[in-house]
């Protein structure tokens, strides 16, 4: 059996997988989105489903702080985890650490000022930056800024000033694949980097690199089913 449970990022919500899951239902595999509950009180965590397959896959996509709303329990049986422009900490130890922090600084007064729509509007465009907005998200996107959970966005941006330890709960043998956008404006590349680094020091199975060019903070305009298949193909798993 081959399963997938995803988890959005901050901002966002479980449409932003709509685009990509079609390939992977076509070619039957059992796909499963969290829902954090950004634009509603619904909040959803998705389980393992239990078979009996000897050549079982488990896999999570984790969309940048997507990895920090993941069940531990999830992650911890997980075949496969695929990160996207994910992090560990999302402020650098760099000198671009007080830059980055002000930033997160007024996003958070423009949520406690009733601006948040407007916020978010931007903040998405500049995720998708250098490609624009993928159509059929933005439509499903602005429809639901009538209807956000403040108080949510804001304690889990509150979330990114934390300085975390690394994790350890990942299986040693773990298959990840590590994907980084090479136009990413909202991580910081220090960030990404770091997270990179501790998992190839820390992970008995090196992490797959994959780079990806004209691509920002949220991919789009890009068939995501063939390049890990692609990537497991070539990594014998």
């Amino acid at each position: 059996m081959k399963q997938i449970i995803t988890q959005h990022g901050w901002g966002l919500n479980k449409h932003f997988w709509d685009y990509y899951k079609v390939d992977f239902l076509k070619n039957n595999w059992h796909w499963q989105d969290n829902e954090r509950g950004y634009f509603s009180t619904d909040n959803y965590q998705a389980k393992w489903i239990t078979s009996d397959s000897k050549k079982e896959i488990r896999m999570t996509l984790c969309h940048s702080y997507g990895f920090h709303l993941m069940r531990k329990t999830i992650l911890e049986e997980a075949t496969h985890i695929v990160l996207i422009n994910s992090f560990n900490n999302f402020l650098p130890v760099s000198s671009k650490r007080n830059f980055i922090l002000r930033s997160l600084k007024r996003m958070e007064t423009k949520i406690k000022e009733d601006a948040s729509k407007d916020m978010l509007k931007e903040f998405i465009q500049r995720s998708f930056m250098p490609n624009d907005v993928n159509y059929s998200f933005k439509n499903i996107f602005y429809k639901n800024l009538e209807s956000l959970n403040k108080p949510l966005l804001l304690n889990d941006l509150k979330q990114l000033y934390i300085n975390r330890d690394f994790p350890v709960f990942l299986k040693k043998d773990c298959k990840i694949i590590f994907i980084k956008s090479e136009n990413d404006m909202i991580l910081d590349n220090d960030s990404n980097n770091n997270f990179l680094d501790f998992l190839n020091r820390t992970i008995d199975r090196k992490p797959i690199l994959i780079k990806l060019a004209k691509q920002g903070h949220c991919l789009t305009n890009l068939n995501l089913y063939e390049i890990l298949l692609k990537t497991f193909h070539n990594s014998n798993g």
